[in-house]
This record gives C-alpha cells, structure tokens and sequence, in this order.
C-alpha cells in the first residue's frame, strides 16, 4: 500500500518541486504565455480527447457533475456559517472555501490514482468548478454576473462540442482525436509547473488567517465529499474521484478575482500557500481516503 501511495504522490511533488526550484533560481518562465496556452489550447484539448475516448457513460459524467454542483453548495453552505460567525468578510474569503485548485491539482492527481478512468471523471468535476468560478466567483467578489465572461471561456466551446458528441454518438476522425489527444498531452505537467511557479511567487501575510482558512478549505470540502458519496450511494472511482477533487487546496484562480477587485489579495494569496503546502504534505492521507472511498485501498 505504501508503495502504491507513494508512486502516485512522487510524481505529483517532484513536478511541482522543479516548478518552485525553477522560479526561485529565477530561469525565465512566463506565466501569462504557459498558462494561457493550457487554458485556451491544451485543457480544452484535454477535455475533448479524454470525454470522448474514454469507456465512460454519459451517466456517469452526468453523476459526477451533480455530485460536484453539491459538494460546491456544501463547501458554499460551511463556508458561510464559519466565516459568518468568525466575522471575516464573505467577498474576500468564501471563495477559498468552496473552490478546491481541481485543475491544477485535483485533475493530474485523479489521472494518477486511477488512471484513465479517473482522468475523465476528474475532468467532468473540473469543469462544473470551472463555470462556478466564473459565475459565483464573479457574483461574490464582484457583485455581479457577466455572462460574456464565461461565454468567451474556451473550456465552454469545448464542453459544448464534447456533449453534442457523447449525445449524438458522431464518430470523432481519427485526426482529431489524435491532435486533440496530443495537444491535451501538455496539460498535466504544464498545470503542475505552474503550480510550483506560483507557490513560489506568492507570500502569507498573515499566518493566522492563512492557516484558519486552509482549514476551513479542508474542512468544508471534505464535509460535502462525505455528505455526497454517502447521499449518492457513490462508489468505486466515482466515489474517490469526488473525495480528492473536493479536498484540493484553495484554487490559485482565487488570488486573481481578489487583485481584481480589491479583495485583500494579499490574505487570499496566503491561503493559497498554506493550503497548498498542508495539502502537498497530506497527500498520503487524501490518497489513502481515496482508495479506501474506491474499495481498492
């Protein structure tokens, strides 16, 4: 079992690490240009190539997606009840709370832990997590909705096209489906540089609130995991794909919405940190969780 555990979270840390030891020796690595690159190209690629090649059912994308809409509304409920009774301003912090770094993190990791398999239903989560971030992001730090905004996300076009397929049963040309399987190729590593990049550019300044809230991130997406599974009856990969995808660390996406509109991006980057590094260092436990949810730990 050890060794089972430990040849998933090596991968995951060791590509992370290059990412930080990359940053803090200052080579040249440009966020703006990788990132949008995986945004815009890879993950919509990734989306395609891995919903439509995959042995899945539309069921159970379809069950994964429920399942993340109410793990969000769980986290979201958590969320507001601690953060209420602590004081702290709902604008700035229940983000943190409700929106697990799933990209970055959670979707590598389901891919590792259970293949692919795992990979595509980590995907489906992904994607409800992302519309939510554009969305009630929006709406809790902003205040408002722009629709606009969400449409012009390439992960939208690609989730759009990606259900027409699975619906219609349309037969993918091969050439398709091996560009988009190659392009979709880059989005794990890439996602997990970034990630390390990111660690290493980001500061706590508050230790206190950052640690709280890297709790109440854990907390609130483990009480909507549990709740879930044991409401849906979910089991096998279903049910440990769900388990780590909701207790991933708070998303980096959230320290830009706070930049953005003032909401003490300093503290929510913080977060980010402390989350992150208290996830990396409890990997072994969520992996373990996770086998254990699937029945193959």
């Amino acid at each position: 079992m050890f060794l089972q555990i430990l040849s998933v979270i090596a991968p995951v840390l060791t590509i992370v690490g290059l990412g930080y030891a990359w940053a803090r020796v200052c080579m040249p690595f440009d966020n703006d240009t990788i990132g949008s690159l995986v945004l815009r190209i890879g993950t919509p690629c990734l989306i395609f190539a891995t919903l439509t090649g995959a042995e899945i059912s539309t069921e159970e994308v379809g069950a994964i997606a429920l399942s993340a809409v109410c793990v969000l509304a769980v986290s979201a409920a958590v969320g507001v009840t601690v953060l209420r009774a602590s004081g702290l301003p709902l604008h700035t912090y229940l983000l943190s709370a409700m929106h697990g770094n799933s990209g970055n993190m959670g979707v590598p990791l389901t891919a590792m832990v259970f293949g692919g398999e795992g990979l595509a239903l980590g995907i489906a989560y992904f994607l409800v997590v992302a519309v939510s971030q554009h969305t009630l992001g929006l709406v809790v730090s902003a205040g408002r909705f722009d629709l606009r905004s969400l449409l012009k996300q390439p992960i939208v076009h690609a989730s759009a096209v990606t259900i027409l397929v699975l619906v219609t049963g349309i037969e993918v040309p091969e050439w398709i489906a091996s560009t988009t399987e190659l392009l979709g190729g880059m989005v794990i590593p890439a996602m997990l540089l970034l990630l390390g990049v990111s660690l290493s550019q980001l500061k706590v300044a508050d230790l206190r609130i950052a640690t709280a809230m890297a709790a109440l991130r854990f907390l609130a997406g483990a009480t909507g995991a549990v709740a879930i599974v044991a409401a849906f009856g979910l089991t096998g990969v279903e049910a440990g794909v769900v388990w780590i995808m909701a207790t991933m660390p708070s998303a980096v996406v959230n320290v830009l919405f706070a930049e953005r509109f003032g909401r003490s991006p300093e503290r929510v980057a913080g977060t980010i940190v402390v989350s992150t590094a208290a996830t990396l260092a409890g990997l072994p436990l969520i992996v373990w969780v996770a086998m254990w949810f699937s029945g193959s730990g």
